[in-house]
């Protein structure tokens, strides 16, 4: 029991179906009732989590529960580990957002049942990508995602108007533009160059809303899980491979190439946006290594 332990948490009041606030005040009422000191922190605009945990005082919690979705988590990852002291306080997740995909690995999909491991203070900890651009670095332990899975996102944050069809109209509209793009990877001591449809570089097993887009990952194994599809896929062939990522079946096709690894750096022969944890940002090039067992979670 964490009895004496204060908490950060920070609520992400917009994310997913908009009811975080009310939620929070149940989860605080249960942490209270179990001798459990919390501190709430609404965020009130993009990147609020980032800079409020990268400033704050190291001694103040010991350790930050977030509820919103893989983006806010991505916030304060980032505003953590970038910090310029070592400090490194225990993660909690609960499902607050649109896809939730960290806690589709965790499965906890319930809020509630997600603050058992919180309450008997179960921890482990689990891998992180670092992400290395040409003038900065981030982290994640979600995804990173370039080519056609870049190109859905931004057009689908342009058709938010139109609600979650904006995904499906996203996807057909660059299916049939099948984009095919010159890039060249550099995955371990191995080098390929050729035309890609899109890359998915994971620590996490799923990818927006429970997807199996890497079947074979752990949270903890000290790899990284990498998918990219090949420029052979038709339109056709395409749509039914995206199909298949419910199911992590579509490692089996033919146009699919799927590794387990420690490091690859990502060199398109144009700059691009990349996808990181549902958020577009940032530009290629980007090398991505795996740091085992570098955060502290409940779990």
């Amino acid at each position: 029991m964490l009895k004496d332990n204060n908490i950060l948490f920070i609520v992400n009041p917009i994310s997913g179906i908009k009811n975080n606030k009310l939620l929070a005040k149940k989860i605080v009422q249960i942490l209270n009732d179990n001798d459990i000191n919390v501190n709430i922190l609404y965020t009130k605009y993009k990147n609020h989590a980032r800079q409020h945990v990268c400033n704050m005082d190291n001694a103040l919690y010991q350790s930050i529960l977030i509820l919103g979705g893989d983006g806010t988590i991505n916030e304060v990852l980032n505003g953590i580990l970038l910090r310029e002291d070592d400090y490194l306080p225990t993660f909690g997740f609960l499902p607050g957002g649109t896809g939730n995909s960290v806690l589709h690995d965790l499965n906890y999909l319930e809020p509630i049942s997600a603050l058992e491991p919180i309450l008997n203070n179960r921890v482990k900890y689990i891998d992180v990508m670092a992400l290395q651009f040409s003038n900065h670095l981030e982290y994640s332990i979600n995804i990173l995602g370039w080519g056609l899975v870049s190109d859905i996102a931004i057009l689908a944050e342009k058709l938010r108007f139109i609600g979650q069809m904006r995904y499906d109209f996203a996807s057909l509209y660059y299916i049939l533009k099948l984009k095919k793009r010159d890039c060249t990877l550099i995955v371990d001591n191995k080098i390929y160059t050729d035309k890609y449809i899109f890359l998915l570089i994971q620590n996490t097993i799923h990818t927006g809303k429970g997807m199996k887009a890497a079947p074979n990952a752990l949270l903890d194994d000290g790899l990284i899980d990498i998918v990219f599809v090949n420029k052979k896929a038709t339109r056709l062939q395409l749509i039914k491979l995206l199909a298949k990522l419910s199911s992590g079946s579509h490692i089996r096709s033919e146009y699919v190439q799927y590794e387990q690894i420690r490091k690859i750096k990502l060199l398109p022969t144009m700059d691009e946006a990349v996808n990181i944890d549902g958020d577009v940002k940032n530009q290629t090039p980007v090398e991505v290594t795996v740091i085992p067992k570098k955060l502290p979670i409940y779990y």
